[in-house]
C-alpha cells in the first residue's frame, strides 16, 4: 500500500471532459469523496479562474491519504480544498520561511517556479506543520472577498433602485467577511464590450480616483446604469465577520486569496483601507435568524436590498429555507429585492433577481458571470 487512493467508479463511469463531472458530496469526509472535492476543484472551478498553481496541486492532493485526512478537518459546511490551500498560504503570508514560496507568484523573488514541481515541496511543508494547519482547517472559514463580483452586483443594484421608485438602497449583505463587498460604490468600473480591451469600447462608472479598480468583460450589453445610485444603510451579516482592524485576520483574508491571481492583494489593500475609514456594520450571526432584526432596522424610506455572493451552499437546508421565509414574511410590509450570486457546477454562475412583494415572490436568472465577476453575459428581459 502506497498511501494513493483512485477516484471511485460513481464519480469516474461516463465522464467524457471534465466539466460532465456530478457535483461532489461536500460535506462528506470520507476519503474517496474527498479524493473527488480536490479532483473537482482541480479540474472544474481551477480551470474557470487560471488557478495553475492550485490545479496542478490538486492533481496530486486527490491521490494522497496523509492530506486527505489533514483537509478532513474541515467543518461540514466547508469545502477542504479551499481550507487547506488557504491554511497553507497563510504560513507563508505570516512569514514561514520555506521552499515554497519559490512557487507562489504573490511571494517568489522574481518569476515563480513551474507549477508542475510544487507538489513534493507543498507535502513537505504540510506534513512538517501538520498541527498548526490541522488546527486552521478545523477553526477557520472560507469567507473570500472578491471584489470583482461587484461587476455583476452593480447592475443588479441599478435595477433594484429603478424598482424601487429611485429611492436609496438599504444594503444588507449575507455572508460580507470582512464587509469589503458593501463599499462597491466607492470602486471604479470599468465594463469590456469587446474582447480587445483596447478598441475603446467600453462602460464606466463610479470614482476614478478609487484605489479599487474592477474590470469586466461585457459579453452582452448591460442595462442602463444611473450616474448615482445613493446608499442610505449598509450592513452584514456573517458567522464570523473579519475585523479589517485586526492583522491576523487581515492575514486570512488575504491567504484566501489564491496566488496566482495577480492584482487581487492590491485591491484588498485599498478595499481594507476604504472600509477601516467608514466601516459598514458587521453582525455577528446566523442569517436565518438574524435577519429579521436587521430588516426591522432598515430604514423605511429606502429600497430593502439583500444580497449574496457564494455564501447559501454555505447553509443548512433548514437555515436557508428559513431565510427565505423570512425575507417573504418582510415583504407584506415592504417590498424586498433578493440578489444572489451562486456557482452552477458548470462554466458560470448564475446571478437571480427575486423580488418579494406582499408575501409573494417573483425571481428571473438576470445574468451568467463567471464565478470571480471577469466576465459577464446581463440576460435580456
Amino acid at each position: 500500500m502506497d498511501g494513493r487512493i483512485q477516484l471511485p467508479a460513481r464519480y469516474t463511469a461516463g465522464m467524457p471532459e471534465a466539466l460532465a463531472r456530478p457535483r461532489p458530496d461536500y460535506p462528506s469526509r470520507d476519503l474517496d469523496d474527498l479524493a473527488y472535492q480536490f479532483d473537482y476543484f482541480g479540474e472544474v472551478e481551477c480551470p474557470q479562474l487560471d488557478a495553475h498553481l492550485y490545479r496542478a496541486l490538486c492533481q496530486e492532493i486527490r491521490a494522497d491519504r496523509e492530506l486527505l485526512s489533514m483537509a478532513a478537518r474541515a467543518p461540514e459546511s466547508q469545502p477542504p480544498p479551499n481550507l487547506l490551500f488557504a491554511a497553507v498560504h497563510y504560513l507563508l503570508l505570516g512569514g514561514l520561511g520555506h521552499p515554497l514560496r519559490a512557487w507562489y507568484p504573490d511571494l517568489a523573488e522574481g518569476e515563480a517556479r513551474p507549477v508542475e514541481t510544487a507538489f513534493p515541496v507543498f507535502r513537505e511543508l504540510c506534513l512538517a506543520h501538520r498541527s498548526a494547519i490541522e488546527q486552521l482547517i478545523a477553526t477557520r472559514l472560507v469567507q473570500t472577498n472578491v471584489l470583482q463580483r461587484c461587476s455583476g452586483l452593480l447592475p443588479a443594484f441599478a435595477r433594484a433602485f429603478q424598482d424601487g421608485g429611485h429611492q436609496p438602497l438599504a444594503l444588507i449583505e449575507i455572508g460580507p467577511s470582512a464587509g469589503l463587498n458593501l463599499q462597491w460604490d466607492r470602486f471604479f468600473y470599468r465594463y469590456d464590450h469587446r474582447d480587445d480591451p483596447r478598441d475603446g469600447s467600453g462602460t464606466e462608472w463610479g470614482d476614478p480616483t478609487s484605489g479599487v479598480r474592477v474590470e469586466c468583460q461585457a459579453r452582452t450589453p448591460l442595462p442602463e446604469l444611473p450616474h448615482e445610485i445613493p446608499v442610505a444603510s449598509r450592513c452584514g451579516v456573517d458567522i464570523h465577520p473579519i475585523d479589517v482592524r485586526d492583522p491576523d485576520q487581515v492575514q486570512w483574508l488575504r491567504a484566501l486569496v489564491w496566488p496566482d491571481h495577480a492584482g487581487r492583494q492590491a485591491r484588498i489593500t485599498a478595499a481594507i483601507s476604504i472600509a477601516r475609514e467608514a466601516a459598514p456594520e458587521l453582525v455577528a450571526g446566523d442569517a436565518s435568524r438574524a435577519l429579521p432584526g436587521l430588516i426591522d432596522r432598515a430604514p423605511e424610506d429606502a429600497s430593502l436590498c439583500i444580497y449574496g455572493t457564494h455564501t447559501l451552499y454555505q447553509f443548512p437546508r433548514e437555515d436557508l429555507i428559513a431565510t427565505f421565509k423570512c425575507m417573504q414574511a418582510a415583504s407584506r410590509r415592504r417590498p424586498v429585492h433578493f440578489v444572489s450570486v451562486e456557482g452552477t457546477g458548470d462554466r458560470c454562475s448564475e446571478l437571480r433577481y427575486t423580488v418579494y412583494r406582499e408575501g409573494q415572490r417573483q425571481t428571473v436568472l438576470a445574468a451568467r458571470c463567471n464565478p470571480h465577476g471577469r466576465w459577464l453575459e446581463w440576460l435580456p428581459g
